[in-house]
């Protein structure tokens, strides 16, 4: 029996080594993370901006209430699997071997209360071929089985899928990890478990040890409220990479029951070795864009991820990349970042009909503090306006869609008492002016109308609701820290990363279809919520972070 096999068989028996470690003295900490509760509520206090703080508050409490399900005993002994196998280095080269690996991460998830989201192995490289030419995929809601067979329904595990090739190395930057769901999601896959992982938040069954071939960065913000909110992932395999942008922290919650966003990149093939770092560029400039956001973390960790980028052919990917980075950009610098890149993009390939009475629609999860509607709002609407013939009078309608009080209370989330959205009453207090231009989260057509949006999406609609010019996917909430600020310099507080979809570079035409149309062969863009948008009514009030913790009482 080769290493990796005697080590999945000491794990699933593994009775003798479980009785030692019962005499071993466990930390409790599974509702702990590295970041205290504490902490989060003075950070609430500090900050109606700040949007980093409610996925750990919700944690705590989620992790409480799964802590009560569990005796000392079983959590110890799942505890010891968990460590006893992040110790063991695994190469999973047979399918004897990754279908025991699969059944104990299986088994591991159900004892430790998670999610087991699981499709069928080997089957997501056509699912991704068929996606395109968007590869643009929503969350699986757990409980939606509606969401179970559709195209562009995805879980986790399936991002690993082997059908996409064998992963060596994966890149992960995210807002918050636990890193024992992640472990996990890589033995359903079958995969191997070098890693490197960027973060703001970590989620900790136990205080752990990880194995050598894990490596944690904290990252703190350069800034007070600043936040690491970026969801990237890069899988490395033999011949190339991939890329994934996603709204989606690495933790369980986030891909359970919540409607969330990715984009999955082609394979990127590796280029010869005496290739250029400037060859193999995307049409849209993906390649620079993505090693020019690398590159600002100044970390040594990251020398080798930037090297992989400028080695791999990024010819075929179709999207643009729009990311923030904290910090004040002057000069040509501020075009690369926030608002200011969305713009530029915009500006130069995007199309729509002079004086077109299109209205700006933005969904998040998060709300800022904008002060005055002029001071900060309008410079967003006239940002996402930049494809509008510079002779048109056009000032678009505002369309702006969030969670109501109502919507979270029909929520699957609500059951728990957890949420993604964070907006502060204080806040909402300063600008109930916002009312007027926020709309219900409505879903049913996708099954998710339950499932609370983590997802961030920005566009334009047609006023027959039909058609849109572009579309951006975006870690951002609608804030000043995500998107940047013109007051005085233009600054930004968060690391974000989102992909914005273009007609000219992906179907040729200047607009993308948003329902069937007869006349045409292009694909229809699956947008995240139903249409038309259903306004506010005069009893609703946005979802407000007090009235969770309210109700929570």
């Amino acid at each position: 029996m080769d290493e990796g096999a005697q080590a999945l068989s000491t794990v699933l028996t593994g009775e003798e080594h479980e009785s030692l470690e019962r005499d071993k003295t466990r930390k409790k900490s599974r509702d702990e993370s590295e970041d205290s509760t504490s902490d989060t509520e003075k950070t609430r206090q500090m900050s109606t901006e700040s949007n980093d703080f409610t996925n750990n508050s919700q944690q705590n409490i989620s992790d409480s209430r799964r802590s009560l399900k569990s005796s000392k005993e079983d959590s110890n002994s799942i505890t010891f699997r968990m460590e006893y196998f992040m110790h063991t280095y695994q190469i999973f080269d047979s399918k004897k071997l990754r279908k025991k690996a699969r059944k104990m991460a299986i088994q591991i998830m159900r004892q430790n209360g998670y999610a087991v989201m699981v499709v069928k192995p080997g089957r997501f490289a056509m699912k991704h071929a068929s996606s395109a030419p968007y590869h643009l995929f929503f969350t699986r809601v757990k409980n939606s089985r509606k969401t179970y067979n559709q195209q562009f329904s995805i879980t986790f595990s399936e991002i690993l899928d082997r059908s996409l090739g064998e992963i060596v190395n994966s890149l992960h930057l995210t807002f918050t990890v636990d890193v024992g769901w992640l472990y996990l999601q890589y033995l359903l896959a079958g995969q191997r478990t070098d890693m490197t992982i960027l973060y703001k938040h970590r989620i900790c069954l136990c205080r752990e040890e990880l194995s050598k071939n894990i490596t944690m960065i904290k990252v703190d913000g350069q800034q007070k409220f600043s936040s690491h909110h970026t969801n990237i992932i890069i899988l490395q395999y033999r011949n190339g990479i991939r890329v994934i942008v996603s709204t989606a922290a690495l933790y369980s919650d986030d891909w359970k029951n919540r409607t969330q966003g990715l984009w999955i990149s082609p394979h990127l093939p590796s280029l010869p070795e005496s290739a250029n770092p400037d060859d193999g560029e995307s049409p849209t400039g993906f390649k620079k864009d993505l090693e020019r956001y690398l590159s600002k973390y100044e970390q040594p960790a990251l020398t080798q991820w930037i090297r992989a980028v400028q080695m791999a052919d990024f010819s075929g990917v179709n999207v643009f990349l729009v990311a923030s980075v904290p910090g004040i950009h002057i000069a040509d610098e501020a075009d690369f970042w926030g608002y200011r890149k969305l713009a530029h993009v915009l500006s130069l390939y995007a199309t729509l009909p002079p004086d077109a009475q299109w209205p700006i629609v933005a969904q998040s999860s998060g709300v800022g503090c904008f002060g005055l509607f002029e001071s900060w709002l309008k410079d967003i609407i006239s940002c996402m306006s930049k494809e509008t013939s510079k002779d048109s009078e056009n000032h678009p309608h505002f369309q702006f869609i969030y969670p109501s009080i109502e919507n979270y209370k029909q929520s699957f989330d609500s059951q728990r008492l957890i949420t993604p959205l964070t907006y502060s009453a204080e806040t909402h207090s300063k600008q109930q002016w916002l009312e007027s231009y926020l709309y219900q989260w409505k879903a049913k057509r996708t099954g998710r109308d339950r499932a609370m949006p983590n997802i961030k999406s920005y566009t334009r609609i047609s006023p027959d609701s039909k058609k849109i010019p572009w579309f951006l996917l975006t870690s951002a909430n609608l804030s000043k820290a995500a998107w940047g600020s013109s007051k005085q310099q233009y600054s930004i507080g968060n690391y974000e990363a989102g992909v914005v979809f273009i007609p000219k570079f992906i179907t040729g035409t200047t607009t993308f279809p948003i329902e069937s149309e007869e006349d045409t062969d292009v694909p229809v863009f699956p947008i995240p919520y139903d249409l038309p948008l259903s306004q506010y009514e005069s009893g609703d009030s946005p979802f407000v972070d007090e009235f969770q913790f309210s109700w929570f009482r």
